[in-house]
């Protein structure tokens, strides 16, 4: 698949280069250069989270950061219509030096608009679901709390009228990623998500549903994987164009659970092939003089309980409220509450045969892929589920953790977070903190909490920007610290 990306690049730089200097035109460039610190020599948590995995764990450190930014050309034709071809592209480079040394690329990506449609290649910042972009502490499937994957895809970004002349529109993608490091080498991601409006843009109430469809499927395990069931071991799992046919539409491998040919461990063949996982989302907009007014839902599936609504409690609820036409003072508040707690009920309780007992769902862990629901690290959704390796040494201190990966995820999480987002003269300022009661899992459980809380301040000069951040964890979940980042900006075309 490496292959196929650079092919695909390849020909679109070669395509749009053609085109001449234009290709080079109204492009939007940042530097930015900023020290790390903390006062425990770890990250504070909202300073790390939602932030595509750029920020490592350990302080000090010295970040520097540039970007280069072509957005579509959105001229209109003399007939006042939109042009229905464009393109664009974009670079984000970090360079982190101390005791972390790294050389990341967040987004390099080509993408192109035709209509309604666009395509894209490559790696690109993105959320998914239905929720608070700025103010949320993440949406629960896909969140940006990692890495961006390398991807190929095709969408609907913007909602679409389909019915009723705006009464329904829709948007949502299709697309074909690919994970290329842990346990598991080279195996893939589908992700598809559709998400529908009920209502047209000018009414004061609107509906909004749909779901999103993630699943890991594919690769070569770096170590025999061991069937559980049968004792066989399997060094390759299916990639054939009839497994990704069953990923794409989730039915199962084979009925019998006999097993493919290409060597699917016999739970897959009996399940579906690859780890399945999303969520589905509802959403209520209130348009009102002074305020927008979002309330959400995400409800989570990852293996059969919500069907049976056994995890109905489970899920993210949150509302948001923005001031219309404000220029000054607090502009946008958002308070959202979590809970993952339930996952169908206890494992020991499980019985497949009974509906109302398929629990110990164990959310974004699975054991075909062990690196869990994580990329480089870092928890793929919500960053409130954590993997092992983020919590204090000492709250799994004297537990047998052989068996768990470093990415195990601890998933049984209640938590509030509030954030407020303001402006005044020439400075912009965010807030915002959470509380987190962890559990663990039902497979390692724990009983601790944390407090979190981070400001934000960016001040706005007249070349250039000056930004601060200063956060603080408290409790026992993850190591106490005080810690900031201090920074310089850029921002030229």
């Amino acid at each position: 698949m490496h292959l196929v990306y650079k092919i695909i690049l390849l020909f679109f730089l070669t395509k749009f280069c053609a085109l001449g200097q234009s290709f080079f035109k109204k492009i939007n460039y940042e530097l930015e250069s900023g020290i790390y610190l903390s006062t425990s020599g770890k990250t504070p948590f909202l300073i790390h989270a939602n932030q595509y995995g750029i920020v490592p764990l350990e302080t000090p450190f010295i970040a520097l950061k540039g970007a280069a930014v072509k957005e579509y050309d959105s001229t209109y034709t003399s007939n006042n219509k939109l042009n229905r071809f464009s393109y664009g592209y974009g670079v984000n480079t970090i360079l982190n030096v101390g005791k972390a040394n790294q050389i990341l690329l967040p987004e390099a990506y080509f993408k192109i608009r035709y209509g309604v449609f666009e395509f894209y290649v490559g790696r690109r910042k993105e959320l998914v679901g239905l929720v608070d972009t700025t103010l949320s502490s993440g949406s629960y499937i896909w969140s940006g709390n990692a890495l961006p994957l390398p991807k190929i895809q095709l969408s609907i970004p913007n909602y679409t009228p389909i019915l009723g002349n705006g009464l329904i529109s829709i948007k949502g993608a299709f697309s074909h990623g690919l994970f290329d490091n842990g346990k598991v080498r080279n195996f893939y991601l589908h992700q598809k998500y559709l998400y529908a409006r009920l209502g047209k843009p000018n009414w004061k109430i609107k509906l909004y549903s749909g779901f999103s469809h993630q699943v890991q499927w594919g690769g070569q395990p770096v170590t025999p994987f061991i069937d559980n069931l049968t004792g066989d071991l399997i060094s390759r799992f299916p990639s054939d164009f009839n497994t990704y046919l069953k990923v794409v539409t989730g039915v199962s491998l084979n009925k019998n659970g006999e097993g493919l040919n290409t060597g699917s461990p016999k739970n897959e063949a009996w399940n579906r092939a690859g780890n399945h996982l999303g969520s589905i989302d509802l959403a209520t907009e209130f348009n009102l003089r002074n305020f927008d007014i979002l309330f959400y839902r995400q409800s989570i599936y990852d293996d059969g309980s919500l069907f049976y609504l056994n995890n109905i409690q489970d899920g993210l609820l949150g509302i948001s409220i923005k001031r219309k036409n404000a220029f000054k003072g607090i502009i946008r508040i958002n308070f959202e509450y979590l809970n993952t707690m339930n996952q169908g009920g206890r494992p020991e309780d499980r019985n497949d045969d009974i509906p109302q007992l398929r629990g110990g769902d164990n959310y974004f862990n699975n054991s075909i892929y062990p690196d869990s629901w994580t990329y480089r690290n870092n928890t793929i959704g919500t960053p409130l589920l954590s993997p092992i390796n983020f919590v204090d040494k000492n709250v799994l201190a004297n537990r047998n953790l052989e068996k768990y990966s470093s990415s195990y995820i601890l998933n049984r999480v209640e938590s509030y977070s509030f954030g407020i987002e303001g402006k005044g003269k020439n400075v912009e300022y965010c807030s915002k903190i959470v509380l987190i009661h962890n559990l663990g899992s039902y497979f390692l459980p724990i009983n601790d909490r944390a407090t979190t809380f981070l400001c934000k301040f960016k001040y706005n000069l007249l070349k250039f920007s000056i930004i601060t951040n200063i956060a603080v964890n408290e409790g026992k979940l993850f190591p106490y610290t005080l810690g900031g980042y201090l920074a310089i900006q850029r921002t030229f075309f």
